[in-house]
Formats: C-alpha cells, structure tokens, sequence
C-alpha cells in the first residue's frame, strides 16, 4: 500500500466508473456506487477457500471487495488493467495477488482459465455484441454459482410482451441518434426482459434462484444443475461437427453420411 498523498495524486482527475475507497481517505469519485449491488450480492463474509471470477471487472471495485474477504480472485476485462483503473487501483491497495486477464469475455473458454465456485458478470451482457454466447462463456466458467446483473427493459414493454423473453436492440448513436435511452453510449447494444435472461440461463444448464428487478436493472443468481454441456444447446450453438469421410465408392449409398 502506497503514501496517501502520493495515491491522491495518482488518482486525481480520471474518469473512473466506480465510486469507491481505495483505501482510507482515497476516493474515486466514479460515476456509478456498486456498494449496494455488492450487498444484494450476497456473498459470504468468509470466503476463504472460495475461487471467483469477475467478468467485466471494469475498475475492480467487485475484485477487491471479494479479495478482502479472503476469496481467490480472478478478474476480466477487454481492456489491460493499466488502462481500465484497475491496475492503478492494485498498485494503491496492495491486492496484487489478483490474477488480471485482458480478453473480450467473447473469447474466454474454461480449457484455459479453469472453473470457479461463483462468477460475477455485472453490468457486462448489454455491452456485448453476442450476449448469449458471453453468457455462455461466463456460464462455462462456473461449477455453482453465476450472479448475472444488467440492464432490462420490463418498464418499457406492453402487458402482452412483459412475460415475455425480449430482446431490445440499441442502435448506434454516432448513426442513429436519440433512438434508446441507453443510445448515448455506443458500447450499448441490447436491452433485455428479465425472463429473456432467466430462459437464457435456464438454457446453459443454470437454475435461476431469485431475481431483482428495480427500475430498469435486474439480478439474478444462479445455480449450475446441468453439469454436461451435452444436455444443453451449445454443442448446436458454437461447435462444429467433424468431416466424415465419403466412402471409397461414391455410388453406393452407404458411402454418404448426412448429419
């Protein structure tokens, strides 16, 4: 942990998303407080022995929380942790036992980065151009518990259509000004129901737990019940099904397989 005037200086000034104490008397007055959502998260105040992973870790604020706790961490975000905060945010704090990776939650697969009792994915699926295959990637890196918190549009939906799995697609705004509410920021691109996340969930294997919708934000905790992926879509979703040779003789119908 570094000089407390020496952290304020370093910090002064940046745009930083999370508003939160770095350490005592080093604040920094970021543009959204995750205190509360951390709360609703529910999390043990013990939680040695436990592996998670932030996806979409952003300035950290979730990471650090959960490190303090005692819980192994491993955060992701598509921007290196020297340039999202989260790297400043460490070399104040001292939790460099963090592990960092800079990847596009699109790319993650479980082969490389193992599994871990509870994943994080706050605030990451409206901002990805492909949210089912994100989810799927968060969903794979769970063995139990995947906490899912985003935007969600049950406020703007007619009665026929709020029990209803919807998607709302954003356009962007430097193209198509003043379309959504969320059209101000181009890394916006879909807005959901929050049963279009519960079925997509429910879809990868996870059983949905509780849910929270306040305004136009919900949560929702999961738990994994399907532990073969075999049993779900995604071998239909993403993978590709092996060439099997055509038989030596091309006239004999037994030489061909359609899959």
């Amino acid at each position: 942990m570094i000089d407390k005037n020496l952290a304020l200086k370093l910090i002064e000034g940046r745009p930083w998303h999370h508003d939160f104490e770095i350490i005592p008397g080093v604040r920094t007055n970021g543009a959204y407080k995750p205190a509360d959502l951390w709360l609703e998260l529910q999390l043990p105040v013990d939680m040695k022995g436990i592996s998670l992973a932030d996806v979409g870790a952003s300035n950290g604020y979730f990471s650090f929380e959960a490190r303090k706790r005692g819980a192994r961490v491993v955060a992701f975000d598509f921007r290196h942790k020297d340039n999202s905060g989260f790297g400043l945010a460490q070399y104040i704090n001292g939790l460099s036992d963090i592990e960092h990776h800079n990847i596009n939650v699109l790319d993650i697969v479980p082969s490389k980065y193992g599994q871990f009792n509870i994943v994080l994915a706050l605030g990451l699926l409206y901002h990805v151009a492909d949210p089912y295959r994100a989810l799927a990637n968060c969903a794979a890196l769970s063995r139990d518990r995947l906490l899912v918190e985003s935007n969600c549009i049950d406020a703007l939906l007619p009665h026929p259509l709020n029990s209803e799995p919807v998607m709302r697609f954003i356009s962007d705004p430097e193209r198509f000004p003043g379309q959504d509410p969320l059209n101000t920021d181009s890394s916006n691109f879909w807005g959901f129901s929050s049963i279009c996340l519960q079925r997509m969930l429910e879809d990868l294997g996870f059983a949905v737990e509780k849910v929270r919708v306040h305004l136009d934000r919900v949560l929702i905790h999961a738990r994994r019940v399907v532990f073969d992926d075999r049993k779900t879509r995604l071998n239909v979703a993403y993978s590709l099904l092996s060439r099997i040779v055509v038989g030596k003789d091309r006239n004999d119908p037994k030489a061909w397989t359609i899959f």
